[in-house]
């Protein structure tokens, strides 16, 4: 009787022994490998400006005369630039208005606000870039203009629900090819 139950208890020590327990999962960070920046000129003869992009990320794509879809879809990321003519002042504040509208909706969802000021006197460039912290479907939202006949709007927008902490570095990323925007566009005088 003795080896019996020997021999059953050896039996299931040995069935019990080879399934997996659950264990707890151990710290982990997401790791993203970003493409090393290679930056294009966007350049047409009909477009009211001309600017630098990364074109070894993003893959860029004009919709009609006055709007640009650039989409990062190894991070899951777009980035939507619209243009604008402008006439006068009055256009000038309705644009600016429509902007903090939008801008608006995001912040009311977020953590805070960090606000970049940019002004370049001798190329007539000015704009505002928001990195908006949170949980929120557009963490990034900035516009230029040159105060006289040209607006440019822009977002960050994500493809899906996510974390702010998680992407975090996506959107630094991007807000770098941004800055970069920021920098290189010129205004066609015509």
């Amino acid at each position: 009787m003795n080896k019996i139950i020997s021999l059953v208890l050896g039996f299931l020590t040995t069935f019990y022994s080879c399934i997996d327990s659950n264990l707890p999962k151990q710290s982990a960070f997401l790791r993203i490998e970003f493409k090393e920046p290679y930056y294009s000129i966007y350049e047409e003869i009909d477009s009211p400006f001309n600017f630098y992009y990364n074109s070894n990320s993003t893959d860029l794509d004009q919709i009609g005369n006055n709007q640009f879809l650039f989409d990062y879809s190894d991070i899951n990321l777009y980035l939507n630039l619209s243009f604008y003519n402008i006439k006068n002042n009055h256009d000038l504040e309705k644009k600016v208005g429509d902007f903090s509208l939008i801008l608006d909706t995001h912040t009311k969802k977020s953590n805070g606000v960090i606000l970049r000021e940019y002004d370049n006197d001798n190329r007539r460039i000015f704009g505002k870039l928001y990195e908006i912290k949170g949980d929120v479907a557009s963490p990034v939202q900035f516009y230029l203009t040159d105060s006289i006949s040209n607006f440019i709007s822009g977002s960050v927008n994500l493809k899906f629900k996510s974390n702010y902490d998680s992407i975090f570095p996506s959107i630094q990323y991007v807000k770098n090819d941004i800055l970069v925007l920021f920098e290189s566009i010129n205004w066609n005088m015509k």
